[in-house]
């Protein structure tokens, strides 16, 4: 499936993270410009500003683990990192961060196609998480469906009629076999309870 990356971000707000005024600033001019409301900090994020903001715009250059409210890698919205000294130390710390896409700070006139690109590249990062939850998800039931099944052969003695039983509720109610499986297993679970 083929969808239009995000291209307008005015009332959008970036926090920029950037401990020197000038290069802060410039920024934040260009924010304006594309109608982004884009505050400059110059230490920790709290939770609070997160929750104000729709993107970071951070210089790599100065940025450290402690500064952000996240665990490496797991940012909650997009992040545009602004390169500066380009030393092998900052960009390792930028990747392990997963930096979203890179600026920078002698382009910033391309800061709308960074824009762009952080955007595009969150989205595509939580499609593939939500994909692999999915994923590990039915990995997980893989046991649900051999116990359900098993569950289902005590009633008949046999397991290709059980397994054929289990499939059959999975297509008509529209679910999928692990949670066929998971429904089977807790409503046996129920009507043991209430045997008891």
């Amino acid at each position: 499936m083929s969808r239009a990356p995000l291209h307008n971000f005015a009332g959008r707000s970036a926090l920029v993270l950037h401990r020197s005024e000038g290069p802060g600033r410039e920024i934040a001019s260009r924010c304006d410009r594309l109608g982004i409301r884009a505050p400059m900090l110059r230490g920790d994020v709290t939770a609070e500003d997160m929750a104000k903001i729709d993107m970071v715009i951070l210089d790599i250059d100065t940025g450290d683990d402690g500064q952000l409210p996240w665990a490496p890698g797991q940012a909650p919205v997009p992040v545009i990192g602004l390169v500066g000294s380009e030393s092998p130390g900052r960009l390792a710390w930028a990747l392990a961060q997963e930096v979203d896409a890179y600026l920078p700070l002698s382009a910033l006139g391309n800061l709308f196609s960074a824009l762009v690109i952080a955007h595009e590249t969150f989205a595509q990062k939580a499609e593939r998480r939500r994909r692999e939850a999915r994923v590990a998800e039915r990995n997980a039931g893989r046991l649900d469906v051999i116990r359900a099944v098993l569950a289902l052969r005590e009633a008949n003695g046999d397991e290709a009629v059980a397994l054929k039983q289990l499939r059959a509720m999975a297509m008509v109610e529209r679910i999928s076999l692990e949670e066929a499986a998971r429904r089977i297993l807790s409503e046996g679970h129920a009507a043991r309870t209430a045997r008891r």
